[in-house]
């Protein structure tokens, strides 16, 4: 098994300042109900943005699958690699990072973005091609 972890980027950091920003706003001017309940909610979802930003990871396992899992609260995602297509390697937009897109062959595309992309696509790479020779 290989385990990569998840890029915290610079748009990650911004959405979880956003969030933090606005639930501290609502909580603070707390004029009516309806700013306390939104408060609550944008805490609950820069709790969510700091689990996913922190906590994902990406596992490369033993029987040829890769697991996506987005967070501790979050759900895990298993793709078998016999179902993978493409892999390459794509900027971010303002070329700000890169992040590896996997299109499966039932021409859905899933988005991953790894600490290190290179390592993560050659592990990959790899994996499949193996498991090509072997079939």
């Amino acid at each position: 098994m290989r385990t990569f972890q998840h890029k915290v980027t610079i748009n990650d950091m911004g959405a979880i300042t956003i969030f933090g920003l606005g639930a501290f706003f609502c909580l603070w001017n707390r004029t009516n109900s309806l700013m306390v309940i939104l408060g609550c909610l944008l805490i609950v979802v820069t709790i969510r943005a700091v689990d996913r930003a922190i906590h994902t990871s990406y596992v490369l396992t033993d029987d040829s699958a890769l697991q996506i899992k987005t967070g501790r609260i979050g759900l895990t995602k298993r793709i078998l690699l016999s179902e993978v297509k493409s892999v390459e390697k794509r900027p971010f937009a303002f070329h700000l990072g890169h992040y590896a897109l996997i299109e499966l062959m039932n021409g859905s595309v899933v988005s991953v973005q790894p600490d290190n992309v290179d390592s993560f696509l050659s592990a990959l790479k790899k994996r499949i091609e193996k498991k090509d020779n072997e079939v």
